[in-house]
């Protein structure tokens, strides 16, 4: 089946919690202390990504059929927040084609906006280094979360310096 990538609508805000939370939960959580699964899992309502799909300054999502698949929010230019892929779709490129479709979006909306951060679980640090992403900080623990701060140059490609 083919893929279809658009930008998240408020109307996907229950899948998108679902697919956030069923995600967190396989891959990311079991690093996490269990007062901060417990307020990430919270943060992730329905309710509360509407509002975030509503306020965002770039969201994208790729559906098989009417399924989420996965799924980007940028809530300003220099920040990703969310970047989730089912578990039975990784490995496909499809976290790679979020991206891209966001970066894409940055230096056609937001060209002064040089680097894009963002706060990467232990599981997905390979990942985020493979799109271009580069630490800023050690692992640290941030109320009871493992994170690295990792940050992308957005210029790196024009200037044949990408990582």
């Amino acid at each position: 089946m083919a893929l279809d990538f658009r930008p998240l609508l408020p109307t996907d805000a229950a899948a998108s919690a679902d697919l956030t939370r069923a995600a967190f939960l396989c891959h990311i959580a079991q690093d996490w202390q269990p007062e901060a699964q417990e307020r990430f899992l919270s943060e992730m309502s329905t309710a509360t990504l509407q509002a975030d799909i509503e306020g965002a300054c770039f969201t994208a999502g790729a559906f098989e059929g009417l399924q989420l698949i996965g799924f980007i929010l940028l809530p300003r230019p220099n920040f990703v927040r969310l970047l989730f892929v089912d578990s039975d779709h990784m490995g496909r490129g499809l976290g790679r084609q979020l991206w891209e479709a966001a970066r894409t979006h940055l230096e056609a909306h937001h060209p002064t906006t040089g680097t894009v951060e963002l706060n990467a679980s232990p599981f997905a640090l390979g990942f985020y280094r493979r799109l271009g992403f580069a630490p800023l900080s050690a692992e640290y623990t941030l109320k009871g979360s493992r994170v690295t701060r990792m940050a992308c140059w957005l210029p790196a490609r024009l200037h044949g310096a990408e990582l």
